[in-house]
């Protein structure tokens, strides 16, 4: 036992020292989700603009899109349109900002200006007016913290079975557990991925995984039934990592899927 949580932990420290590129694509950072509203036939291209240039500015981006902007805007993001939803992200996010619509006759209609407040958000373009919406700031995280919380129970549950822990046993402190620390980080990592600044978000974001993973830890030492302490902690520790490192994969698809439900 004392060689496998030996092992755990040299693999937690190796993936700590991956490239964090490597973990930030899944990651909800800096990013929202468009869609249009009312008659959208003949949108070809959605972009999101900013009120100051852009440091990695996409490549090429549509002549009549660009010839289009009011003065003082800057094309960050551009992405096609299929009639779904269209995912835009870059870091750091622009604030304020603003959308543009592009249609295949080479017209363009401007969104007003709108502010991000949130890890993950869903916008809404009136098609007609140019009209920019979002849901209330509650309905938000809680879009929000059902995806992290549906994606960690999946992943979590999966390697407490791998450890040859009964579930049914260990259901009511698995669930709350996984609850409190979901909590935790829905309050306070989905703000910090809107700082402005990719070090700053990163930093905070290893401190608070890091706190999860003592709390767990801990927790799960006390509370699981079965097997000796050193698995329970054994389990806290590699669970953790997976759902870390596996569930940023999986959380801006999840989201995707939950923004069409609710």
């Amino acid at each position: 036992m004392r060689q496998k949580l030996r092992s755990v932990l040299c693999l937690f420290v190796l993936l700590l020292f991956l490239p964090v590129s490597a973990r930030a694509n899944g990651l909800p950072t800096s990013s929202i989700y468009v869609s249009i509203a009312g008659m959208n036939d003949g949108i070809v291209s959605v972009a999101l603009l900013g009120n100051e240039p852009c440091d990695n500015p996409p490549q090429n981006p549509p002549e009549a899109l660009t010839a289009a902007l009011p003065d003082g805007w800057y094309v960050w993001d551009c992405a096609p349109y299929d009639g779904d939803q269209v995912f835009l992200w870059t870091i750091p996010f622009p604030s304020p900002f603003r959308a543009a619509l592009l249609h295949k006759d080479g017209t363009v209609l401007l969104t007003g200006e709108a502010e991000r407040t949130r890890a993950m958000q869903t916008f809404t373009i009136n098609a007609q007016t140019g009209e920019i919406s979002t849901s209330p700031i509650g309905i938000g995280l809680l879009k929000q913290f059902v995806c992290t919380f549906m994606v960690t129970l999946l992943i979590e549950a999966a390697v407490l079975l791998l450890f040859r822990f009964k579930l049914y046993e260990n259901l009511k402190p698995f669930l709350l557990v996984n609850l409190a620390t979901q909590a935790l980080m829905t309050l306070t990592y989905g703000r910090i991925l809107l700082s402005a600044n990719r070090s700053h978000a990163f930093f905070w974001a290893f401190a608070i995984e890091a706190v999860i993973f003592v709390v767990e830890a801990l927790a799960y030492a006390r509370f699981l039934r079965g097997h000796s302490r050193a698995r329970r902690v054994a389990y806290a520790i590699t669970a953790n990592l997976v759902s870390f490192v596996i569930g940023t994969l999986f959380i801006t698809p999840v989201y995707s899927a939950l923004a069409h439900l609710m």
